[in-house]
């Protein structure tokens, strides 16, 4: 029996996970984050802490990924998320960089410097991303465009429950997430956070 896992993430809860589906072949067991920033911590992350804890029970042998930067998007933690996973003595296949990080159980100078390039690649192209957001903001604002949030807007229980954002929230407050990181998984505040597990739970 195959004791293959294939950890996938998307960082947006409407985002497309079927291009990393494609690539899972049979017998592999599927680890799956939708809706989860890179940036929150693997190890905090369901199907991440899922992995780590079936790693724990010698019931995977070894890992793949479409991409490193499935791993996270912070350099610090895609590294240490690696020497977790190889704590086990477990290999981490990138199959879009053809790289594996163990051979023969161990790790190779050359996996090595790879690894720190590209997991500084994935921050970088992190906060490149977030510039050009904040510019657009910057922009948009210059030129009286952003309209931002509305002052006392109100609607009714049924409509906000029926938004893609909320029920995302639900389900990552249901797998215990903690509001911070779901926060940033959403982009939005804990307020509104709370202001959603409110109502669920005078339902």
């Amino acid at each position: 029996m195959s004791k293959t896992a294939y950890y996938m993430r998307t960082s947006h809860y409407l985002q497309n996970i079927d291009t990393q589906l494609d690539k899972v072949e049979e017998g592999w067991k599927v680890y799956k984050d939708e809706g989860i920033s890179g940036r929150i911590y693997f190890a905090d992350r369901p199907a991440g802490k899922k992995l780590l804890e079936d790693l724990a029970k010698g019931k995977v042998d070894s890992v793949i990924t479409l991409r490193l930067d499935r791993l996270g998007r912070d350099t610090a933690d895609i590294l240490n998320t690696i020497k977790l996973i190889h704590g086990f003595g477990v290999p981490i296949t990138s199959k879009n960089e053809g790289i594996t990080t163990l051979i023969h159980g161990k790790e190779t100078p050359m996996t090595n410097l790879l690894i720190n390039i590209l997991s500084g690649l994935a921050e970088f192209q992190y906060h490149q991303t977030r510039e050009k957001v904040l510019d657009g903001i910057n922009l948009a604002k210059a030129q009286n465009k952003y309209k931002g949030r509305r002052v006392g807007a109100t609607e009714s229980i049924e409509k906000l429950m029926s938004k893609p954002k909320v029920k995302k929230i639900k389900e990552l407050l249901d797998a215990n997430v903690g509001i911070r990181a779901i926060a940033r998984t959403v982009n939005c505040s804990a307020n509104y956070i709370y202001k959603v597990k409110s109502y669920y739970e005078t339902v």
